[in-house]
């Protein structure tokens, strides 16, 4: 049995979830009654001594997916990208997740390779993604969805200038054919920025800036056939595994020392020109290493969809609030393994765990999964 649902957002199948609806402003389609899932594992082969699980996210039951974390090099930005595949069985549809990549946009070149490029927000970064990855595609609309990202900080500098930091994340609808059927793509990313400004007496301010996407995260469909509210759902499913973000976070000793190495040769450049500005200069140094271990740490926020509340999520007595802002919530039931709770997006008013161990989401109260899927299933209640 399969959901009628919009295809939409990989390689151990664990679950399933169903879900459905519009999103104003980059609607496609009219609410499926349900949307019905399966949890996919990405897993980490290459980082450790043995194969870890990294991440998860949902995907529509039945798809073939697969996800895998990617190493390289040391480069500019994170050493490992998380990536995903997942198409529908018909071949219409998928999901993907596609590599993040970061650049610096203006200052001394750095002591690793670093793509050289100027992007002013997460919407002319989409743009130019789109027109390396979807050549030929229609842009359509596009809007910021601040309540993911992170507003500026400012960290100034004893003598002048200083450090701003946020994070921006964009969502985009793209339009074009594949094989003489009309698709349409939508399309999310969360970007780091930062840009540093250093006052430099008697000439002009020395400044860099730099930035990390965090991925692309896709799902595409025939026209007319794109369920904004589930992508939003899916969206909200993709986490780190917490065992595996403190294995990386314990293994940030390279990338430091790399930050180190760049930071000295910057410190270099910049004393050359002017001597005087090193106690300016080593602030700088200390800045950037801030902001790079910042940087690194929101790839984990943003993957976990807490960014929006960092206050929230380090008080503990907040949990209820860091789900509210994570638009998920708790739910229990005896048939949920583990400690009989599980997390699923708010997104519908009820949820169900099914026999085979699915999970079903719903707004009708008179959902009876025996009855419209054949299997029965035991209805989960919202806790805390």
């Amino acid at each position: 049995m399969t959901c009628r649902t919009p295809r939409l957002l990989a390689s151990a199948l664990l679950a399933v979830l169903c879900i459905a609806a519009v999103r104003p402003g980059l609607s496609q389609t009219a609410s499926a009654a349900i949307w019905r899932a399966q949890v996919v594992e990405i897993i980490d082969r290459k980082g450790f001594e043995k194969p870890l699980t990294a991440m998860t996210i949902m995907v529509p039951a039945g798809w073939r997916a697969q996800g895998e974390i990617q190493w390289r090099g040391l480069s500019c930005g994170r050493p490992y990208q998380p990536t995903l595949q997942a198409l529908a069985p018909d071949g219409r549809s998928a999901i993907e997740l596609a590599p993040g990549e970061a650049w610096i946009g203006s200052g001394p070149n750095p002591s690793v390779p670093c793509l050289r490029a100027s992007f002013a927000n997460a919407e002319s970064y989409l743009k130019a993604w789109v027109g390396k990855h979807r050549p030929g595609a229609q842009w359509l609309d596009y809007r910021i969805r601040p309540e993911r990202g992170r507003p500026p900080t400012d960290m100034p500098f004893p003598g002048g200038g200083g450090t701003r930091s946020w994070a921006e994340v964009g969502q985009a609808l793209i339009g074009y054919e594949q094989g003489g059927q009309a698709i349409r793509e939508s399309l999310a990313v969360a970007i780091s920025f930062s840009v540093t400004r250093m006052a430099m007496p008697g000439m002009a301010p020395i400044q860099t800036s730099q930035g990390e996407s965090f991925g692309v995260l896709s799902w595409r469909a025939p026209d007319g056939q794109l369920d904004f509210r589930q992508f939003d759902a899916m969206w909200q499913t993709l986490r780190s595994d917490a065992s595996w973000q403190a294995r990386i976070d314990q293994g940030t000793q390279a990338t430091n020392q790399a930050i180190a190495r760049d930071n000295a040769i910057t410190a270099g450049k910049v004393a050359a020109i002017n001597a005087e500005t090193s106690r300016q200069t080593l602030e700088a140094i200390k800045q950037r290493g801030e902001i790079a271990r910042r940087s690194r740490e929101e790839v984990a926020a943003i993957n976990n969809g807490v960014v929006r509340d960092r206050a929230a999520s380090i008080d503990r007595t907040h949990t209820a609030n860091v789900r509210s802002v994570r638009e998920v919530d708790l739910y229990r039931g005896s048939s949920v393994g583990g400690n009989g709770t599980v997390e699923l997006p708010n997104h519908y008013q009820h949820a169900w765990r099914l026999r085979d161990g699915t999970y079903v989401m719903t707004d009708s109260p008179n959902f009876d999964p025996n009855r419209e899927l054949g299997v029965p299933g035991e209805q989960l209640k919202r806790t805390r």
